[in-house]
């Protein structure tokens, strides 16, 4: 019975993140954004297209894979050490502590990331901002005759230049998906070493790796103004919604808490003092 409900466990776990993974697809797959206008005095629009330095692709797989690799390395070293929850038996094979423990804390940040994506991507497709090399990517030619115009703000347009692809993804502005991936990579990993990552050799290697994963987070928005792929706003949301799904999917789906968190705040119990001799 305990196997077939790990079993279970495992498929519901997949089941859930299909949920998550298959409308995120989706919209990247056939979702048209958002057709916003501009203004033709609209500076912010007007710098010019550059090939982005980090794609999304390798972002993707930089930030797993480095997930990936910390949590394996931690609860192995952690299972040597005696800290891991015990082995699992699943559909009769046996599962080290430490592999179950990486299973289930990748999962969860999978999840999490796959939420934050579909958050992010949602936004930008139903508000189709432009991106700043928006002038120099379409070449838009008003149309004079159409009463969308009149007003200053061009709504009715063709784009004489790019693809069609490039035509979509130029709609796509705010948030900021690369700023708000990196920081949720970058707040995770903080969280998840503060509580797993205990080694007395050494007081600030946990906290050097931890700023400079947070400062990788803060190059990738960074870079992303630089390459003229975003608006300093959209990567200012961007990371504040990567910060937020990485505290509260830490917090409140991984529950660090059953990890042994230190709590400082409490002490522990009065030392017992030795009974005085009753004197005859």
């Amino acid at each position: 019975m305990a196997v077939d409900k790990l079993i279970w466990k495992i498929a519901l776990d997949f089941f859930v993140l299909l949920c998550v993974a298959f409308p995120l697809l989706g919209l990247l797959l056939w979702a048209e954004p958002y057709h916003r206008g501009y203004f033709a005095d609209d500076d912010s629009l007007r710098l010019p297209y550059k090939q982005q330095q980090i794609s999304e692709v390798l972002l993707a797989a930089l930030g797993f894979a480095f997930i990936i690799v910390t949590v394996v390395v931690t609860e192995f070293v952690r299972d040597k050490r005696g800290n891991s929850v015990g082995e699992k038996f699943v559909n009769g094979w046996l599962v080290p502590g430490w592999a179950w423990e990486s299973y289930e804390t990748v999962g969860v940040y999978t999840f999490g990331a796959a939420c934050q994506q579909l958050t992010v991507n949602a936004a930008k497709y139903v508000i189709g901002r432009l991106r700043p090399h928006f002038f120099d990517l379409c070449r838009p030619i008003p149309n004079s005759s159409s009463p969308l115009n009149e007003l200053g703000y061009i709504q009715a347009y063709t784009c004489s230049g790019a693809s069609a692809a490039q035509l979509k993804e130029m709609r796509l502005s705010f948030p900021s998906a690369h700023a708000s991936y990196a920081m949720y990579t970058a707040i995770f990993f903080i969280f998840y070493i503060q509580v797993k990552g205990k080694w007395r050799g050494s007081k600030l290697l946990r906290h050097g790796c931890q700023f400079a994963a947070l400062i990788a987070a803060w190059y990738v928005g960074l870079s992303r103004v630089v390459d003229h792929m975003h608006h300093w706003s959209d990567v200012t949301v961007g990371f504040l919604v990567g910060f937020a799904f990485g505290a509260i999917v830490f917090v409140y789906i991984l529950k660090p808490k059953k990890y042994g968190m230190p709590r400082s705040w409490e002490t522990g119990p009065p030392e017992m003092l030795p009974q005085p001799v009753m004197s005859r």
